[in-house]
């Protein structure tokens, strides 16, 4: 009898190793080995010649020597853990080599140095897993250091350059009071609890609110739970300020309504004006605090709806046997197993609310908060980096102290509902008197959202809101037949290609994350979980300076080019993906898993197989969600985009600065259009889920 031989789930063959070394030789040779100034497309031939004159000096010329030595250790047999201690061995050193070649002549890592080091890296991590690390699963191993990595330069590295600002004063000079200095230099105490205030308000109504349309878009059996897939992601898909700059235009001193309470009762012949005014219109609390929830309310609703249509029927069924109603089912099974979903939503709602800037700055009025007192210390006449560090420490605690509370609600119960065991059941639909209560508020608020947009698109034909309502169209002559003397078209090529690159990577990294931190255990993990809570925790503007700061000199010298806004908006966008995916994989046993493992599939294999067709619904969330966000951010890449790489969200923002307000809101329509074409595409694309299928069949 023949006798077989297995190999273990995560051992590398020798065509693995050599095919990285040979990766990283094509990168010598091909790519240039320092950086260029605008980046490989915006650099002349002469640049480039320039750099790739380095991959031929004496100084380089090590490298694929090195490689060379290599090689041979792909086929050679060690005894022991030897070979694992080679390759850790020989990738620590020649990655340490480099960056120490470039920090000593103060040189750019350029794309052929930065492929190189992935390479090694790729092969240090098949040495940890020889070693036995992560049960020699390399695989595992090469994410957990990955993932690290990323954490480590991306994140901790950039929040590091910015509170060195606070910790250190001009001089270098260690100076740790700094911080209580300047916290009590102003105002501060207001400051917070407006802050507080808001971010609490809008993260509750924005979690309330996700859930509403979650539970109407999963169990209603109305047709009106089909315009919720239109109307619900318009806010989110709107570019920044034009939300704002759409509530001024509807309920502003110059606005729709308070236009047509004037031509009713005069500006005398009522006291409805009157308190209309003193009430301030729009402006402040109340007008953020709308703004905000009709943003951020779709974030809600997205991890919500992913965790509540996976939701197993048969349990549900199970308790309308043992001769519970609907609404008793609703409260004790159903609400229960959404508890991971309803805290991931409450907090990136409060976080988000904290971090943003854009409506605040254009709606606050005399309602500060740390974002926009952080804006202004970084990009107002005061150019005062410690204090913008030291507003963004206290935004900081204040998030983390949300994170902690969050975790400890959710607790180590478990929420586990698809087993892999087949089970029957039909979805439960929702009791009557809450699916009418349900659609009238719906109807309201698509009444509102409706009123928002129609004041949005006409605010791009007509000569001048408020003032003079005649129909035009110069708005958008002047943005599309003169754009790319104007910068319009540029800068939504820009947009376009940069958010298309960003959105498959922040997937690709938000699930992986998601799965290491649900699915593995290992030393770092926590720094990691709070290296993906620090994304939100930080205001998008500090994130912009921060890299700035982080960036801006060698060895990573990426400040100019278009690949510090894609890492950016990658970077900016990632939470959503990740919580996404820790509530989606949360319901899902790790005995499927396990069955795929012992049948000797490995871990990528497994993953790739059984995972990523369950989270497939999470996923497409998470491309989408990163494609828009990465449309309409701002915060973050405003002190990043440069002439050459001007995004569609800072041509806005520039437009609102110089007061054209008719060119900016008739951008954002076109860009409200082009990203509702594709949502609705990705929707078409995807077809129905099973949930939908169920949902009709109950209502047959």
């Amino acid at each position: 009898m023949r006798k077989h031989t297995y190999s273990a789930p995560g051992e590398v063959g020798p065509w693995v190793i050599l095919s990285w070394t040979i990766i990283a030789f094509l990168a010598y040779w091909l790519l240039p080995w320092i950086a260029l100034d605008y980046g490989l497309t915006d650099s002349t031939m002469e640049e480039l010649l320039d750099a790739m004159a380095w991959n031929y000096s004496s100084l380089t010329m090590i490298v694929p020597a090195y490689l060379a030595l290599i090689m041979p250790f792909a086929w050679i047999r060690l005894p022991g853990k030897g070979k694992g201690i080679v390759f850790t061995t020989l990738a620590g050193l020649g990655i340490t080599g480099i960056l120490y070649a470039f920090i000593s002549t103060n040189t750019a890592l350029g794309l052929g140095a930065g492929v190189v080091i992935l390479c090694l890296a790729a092969l240090g991590a098949i040495g940890v897993s020889e070693l036995g690390y992560q049960r020699g699963d390399t695989f595992i191993a090469g994410a957990v250091i990955f993932v690290i990595f990323m954490v480590i330069t991306f994140i901790f590295f950039p929040v590091w350059e910015i509170f060195n600002k606070l910790i250190f004063d001009g001089s270098g000079e260690l100076a740790p009071f700094q911080f209580f200095e300047i916290i009590t230099s102003f105002g501060i105490g207001r400051v917070i609890w407006n802050t507080l205030k808001l971010a609490f308000s809008v993260g509750a109504a924005t979690t309330l609110f996700g859930l509403i349309f979650a539970l109407y878009a999963v169990r209603a059996t109305t047709r009106l739970r089909y315009l919720i897939r239109v109307f619900y992601i318009l806010p989110i898909i709107t570019p920044p300020f034009v939300v704002g700059m759409a509530m001024i235009l509807l309920f502003g001193r110059a606005g729709m309504i308070n236009d047509g309470l004037m031509m009713l009762f005069g500006p005398h012949g009522s006291l409805i004006p009157d308190i209309f005014e003193r009430s301030g219109y729009i402006y402040g609390y109340p007008g953020i605090f709308l703004a905000q929830v009709l943003s951020l309310t779709p974030v809600s609703y997205m991890v919500i709806s992913g965790m509540l249509s996976s939701i197993n029927p048969a349990m549900e069924e199970a308790s309308l046997t043992m001769r519970a109603d609907r609404w008793a089912t609703l409260w004790n099974v159903t609400f229960p197993l959404l508890r991971p979903a309803i805290a991931n939503a409450f907090l990136l709602g409060m976080i988000s609310s904290a971090a943003d800037f854009g409506n605040p700055l254009v709606l606050g009025g005399d309602y500060d908060v740390l974002s926009t007192e952080i804006y202004f210390s970084i990009a107002g006449a005061q150019l005062d980096f410690t204090k913008a560090a030291a507003l963004g420490l206290i935004l900081l605690i204040l998030s983390l102290s949300v994170f902690l509370i969050q975790k400890k609600w959710v607790g180590k119960k478990s929420y586990v509902t698809v087993t892999g065991v087949e089970t029957a059941g039909n979805l439960t639909p929702l009791p009557a008197g809450l699916q009418r209560g349900l659609t009238l508020f719906i109807s309201i608020w698509l009444v509102l959202v409706g009123f928002l947009y129609v004041s949005i698109f006409l605010g791009g034909f007509v000569t001048q809101w408020g003032a003079d309502y005649s129909l035009t169209m110069k708005h958008h002559t002047e943005l599309w037949l003169n754009g790319f003397s104007s910068g319009g078209w540029p800068s939504f090529f820009n947009s376009l290609s940069y958010s298309m690159l960003a959105a498959p990577l922040t997937t690709m990294a938000g699930i992986l994350i998601a799965y290491i931190l649900t699915r593995r255990k290992f030393l770092g993990r926590g720094i990691i979980d709070f290296g993906t809570v620090l994304i939100f925790a930080i205001p998008g503007t500090v994130t912009g300076v921060a890299y700035i700061l982080a960036f801006n000199t060698s060895p990573l010298e990426l400040t100019g080019t278009a690949a510090i806004l894609i890492i950016t908006m990658a970077i900016r966008a990632m939470p959503v993906g990740i919580r996404g995916g820790m509530s989606a994989l949360s319901q899902i046993s790790t005995n499927l898993e396990e069955a795929s493992l012992l049948q000797r599939a490995g871990s990528f294999k497994t993953l790739k197989s059984v995972l990523l067709p369950l989270l497939k619904s999470t996923i497409v969330s998470s491309m989408a969600y990163s494609f828009i966000r990465a449309m309409t951010t701002v915060s973050a890449v405003i002190f990043l985009a440069t002439a050459g790489t001007d995004v569609a969200t800072t041509y806005i923002l520039s437009r609102v600065e110089s007061g054209e307000t008719g060119v900016a809101v008739a951008y954002g329509s076109v860009l409200i259009l082009i990203m509702l074409f594709f949502t609705l595409l990705v929707q078409a694309f995807t077809g129905r889920s099973k949930t939908e299928r169920e949902v009709k069949t109950i209502r047959g």
